[in-house]
């Protein structure tokens, strides 16, 4: 008789082999779709309870989830690590669209053109400040690129980037297993208010990893597929702004 398949981590409620195959059968539906630039890969949250207060928490991924790491600045520091892309001041008026997937640091000496929210912040994707005067900028930027924002607000849907299309299987699950892990041991009430947990790319289908069981107690949130897609699109966008750290960069 088979033996059922336990977590990989004692405390959590996601079993490794479900994360497996849901990862690789979104890579194989990415590899069969292609796109320009690889599309990011979303863990969607959705809780049983909104939280009363608004939430947010920096998640620390393996691997970063993004297939490409820029630099804005017309003053280039001699160490440049070979996998960052120069660009030029300029660059901030219209990103090149395989930089707006991509992870893009900004020279904190320039001014990033009409501010932050929502609109402006899906147009340029992830831009994070970063000092150049600081001998240690490379290995602080590599930081920041292994971090990622879960935010509640309202609602109860969220959505997550941890990883894209052009990353191993074995390099997917990982983040996906430990953004899960951070994301349950941080939401209010841990794996009891986790309703349901998917993984998707903008395009394809929510692929299941995990569904709580549900109890009298809870107050529903809307299950209806076509609200969550809603809170997904809403999410992801909200998620394009820019990053502006209080406290340099890296996870909290």
């Amino acid at each position: 008789m088979a033996m059922a398949s336990t977590p990989s981590n004692p405390t959590s409620r996601l079993r490794r082999e479900d994360a497996v195959r849901a990862v690789a059968a979104l890579l194989r539906w990415l590899q069969k779709n292609p796109t320009p630039s690889p599309e990011p890969i979303y863990l969607i949250v959705a809780l049983k309870r909104a939280p009363v207060r608004r939430f947010e928490h920096q998640l620390r991924l393996p691997h970063s989830p993004f297939p490409s790491i820029s630099l804005v600045s017309d003053r280039l520091p001699s160490d440049l690590p070979d996998d960052v892309e120069p660009l030029p001041s300029s660059a901030l008026r219209s990103l090149p669209a395989a930089a707006r997937r991509g992870l893009v640091l900004v020279d904190r000496r320039l001014r990033i053109p009409g501010g932050g929210g929502k609109a402006a912040g899906a147009k340029r994707g992830v831009t994070v400040p970063v000092d150049l005067s600081d001998p240690a900028w490379a290995e602080s930027a590599r930081e920041a690129a292994r971090c990622v924002e879960l935010r509640v607000e309202t609602g109860t849907c969220r959505a997550v980037r941890v990883g894209h299309g052009a990353m191993s299987r074995e390099e997917a699950v990982e983040n996906l297993v430990a953004a899960v892990e951070a994301a349950a041991a941080c939401v209010p009430r841990k794996w009891k208010n986790v309703r349901a947990l998917h993984v998707k790319s903008p395009e394809s289908v929510a692929l299941p990893l995990y569904s709580g069981p549900s109890t009298s107690s809870d107050q529903d949130g809307d299950d209806h597929p076509e609200a969550a897609k809603r809170e997904f699109a809403a999410t992801v966008e909200e998620q394009g702004r820019v990053k502006r750290k209080k406290s340099g960069m890296g996870c909290n």
